[in-house]
């Protein structure tokens, strides 16, 4: 708070010495003393008696109250005359009447006596105490005709009150006066300390200005180192994104060639189906010769163990599959835990700029630690990278392996070719052909377990299938993370 702030005090208030009371007691006797005040205002007459021959009245109002008497002036040659005189009437006694009486003037040419044109007394009543006004026409007395407009209001009046009254206002507003000057010099000296102190903090507001510009700047230069941070991992999760399309591409390399696998198990399966035609027909003709089948037993039974052979060759390419998969596994786990750096690292630049209020130097120690976290998190990027690498150039080798197999599995397929040929040609006798069928039912179980195993490969395809989107959509959700730290940097 600026030095120069201080209160200014309002000033006392200013009465008199004494009270009205007390002014009044000492007074009391004085003070009692009351007057009878009339306001009257003689308005008109109408409709007089003409007293003049010749001619008509001169007429004027005399008005009497108590000893006191007034007059309106004289109105010539007129039955109907307007006045409109005002009077005032000061008696120390209470009147209980007023008197009206209206005169022809004498002008000097007849008896020098004013002629009386009718008069009319109005008694008061209450008027003094209720303070009500009075207005309206009276009706003139010992005349034939005519009447008179008048209109009064009486009060009562304590003059030595009133003026003991008059002089205490007169010394409150002497002492509000005096107040009033002490009020204007207070907020004279309160307006003087207030420029004063807006002088002050105008030198105090841009200090602080000053330091505020240079506090923007640093926070500015954080801002940025955050920023290339920020990209620098952009750029790592991009490579990532990049590596689990590959992966994609390559889990789609896989399924193709599983569902080449399955077509050529379909047409396996269709020459087994013939295999069993066949013997169905050996055994008709095992009937009409069964001396003519040694030798080509011999050559079934050659046939019957190249298909084992083929058999365990496709055993070993499933084992590689699950090899192949448990390497999907471990690079998803690898991906994963890449996530997780990416996620922490998302987090620790969010709480760096939540914690960029701070002072400058905490900042700058928060970005060398960021710094090194990145080191960290960047090399074990490589490393991941590298392991990746790695299980892609094992996939790599996989899909050529399964085109191995597939070539394998053609020629399979035309061995059987010729040996369905080699069958249709031969006349078996009946041992040798309830012992293909038998072998043929081994084959067979073992044909059906393959397919067990390869519908359990499906299943664990579509299983990494499934894992694999799951990290897409973690992957997805890191990089949104990490576009939200950036948004709330900037």
């Amino acid at each position: 708070m600026p030095s120069i702030f201080k209160r200014v005090s309002r000033p006392d208030p200013i009465v008199p010495d004494t009270t009205l009371d007390q002014e009044l007691g000492n007074a009391a006797d004085d003070a009692n003393l009351t007057l009878y005040f009339v306001n009257l205002a003689v308005a008109s007459a109408s409709d007089l008696v003409n007293a003049d021959f010749g001619g008509k009245s001169d007429p004027f109002c005399k008005v009497t109250l108590g000893e006191v008497s007034q007059r309106t002036v004289t109105v010539q040659n007129s039955l109907d005359p307007v006045w409109n005189d005002q009077m005032n009437f000061f008696v120390a006694d209470k009147p209980d009447k007023i008197t009206f009486h209206v005169f022809d003037e004498d002008t000097g040419m007849g008896s020098g006596k004013d002629d009386s044109l009718g008069e009319v007394e109005f008694e008061f009543s209450d008027m003094f105490e209720t303070g009500v006004k009075y207005e309206g026409e009276l009706k003139l007395r010992n005349v034939k005709k005519g009447r008179i407009r008048v209109a009064l209001r009486c009060r009562m009046m304590k003059p030595i009150e009133t003026e003991i009254k008059l002089g205490y206002v007169e010394k409150q507003l002497e002492g509000k006066g005096k107040e009033q000057e002490a009020t204007v010099a207070a907020l004279d000296e309160s307006e003087k300390l207030r420029e004063d102190a807006i002088e002050e903090l105008s030198t105090k507001e841009q200090e602080i200005i000053q330091k505020a510009d240079e506090l923007a700047e640093k926070q500015k230069l954080h801002q940025t180192e955050l920023t290339e941070k920020e990209q620098r991992i952009l750029d790592q999760a991009q490579a990532i994104e990049q590596k689990i399309q590959d992966y994609e591409e390559a889990q789609v390399a896989l399924k193709e060639t599983e569902l080449k696998k399955q077509e050529a198990e379909t047409k396996l399966t269709e020459a087994e189906e013939e295999i069993l035609r066949k013997a169905e027909e050996l055994e008709t003709k095992e009937r009409e010769n069964a001396d003519a089948l040694t030798a080509k037993e011999k050559e079934i039974l050659a046939a019957a163990d190249k298909l084992e052979e083929k058999e365990r060759a496709h055993d070993e390419v499933v084992k590689k599959m699950e090899q192949t998969e448990a390497l999907r596994a471990e690079v998803e786990n690898e991906l994963t835990a890449k996530e997780q750096v990416i996620q922490e690292q998302a987090k620790q630049i969010e709480l760096k700029a939540k914690e960029s209020a701070d002072t400058l130097s905490a900042k700058e120690k928060e970005i060398l630690e960021a710094s090194k976290a990145l080191a960290e998190r960047e090399a074990a990027a490589k490393d991941a990278q590298q392991k990746q690498d790695a299980a892609q150039n094992e996939l790599d080798a996989m899909i050529k392996e399964k085109e191995l197999l597939e070539g394998e599995v053609v020629k399979v397929k035309g061995e059987r070719d010729e040996l369905s040929r080699k069958l249709a040609q031969a006349t078996g006798d009946a041992n040798a052909a309830s012992d293909l069928a038998r072998k043929h039912e081994q084959k067979q179980a073992e044909v059906n377990s393959l397919t067990k195993d390869k519908e359990g490969l499906e299943k664990d395809l579509g299983k990494a299938n499934a894992d694999l989107r799951a990290l897409q959509e973690k992957e997805a959700a890191a990089k949104a993370g990490t576009r939200k730290a950036g948004c709330m940097i900037m």
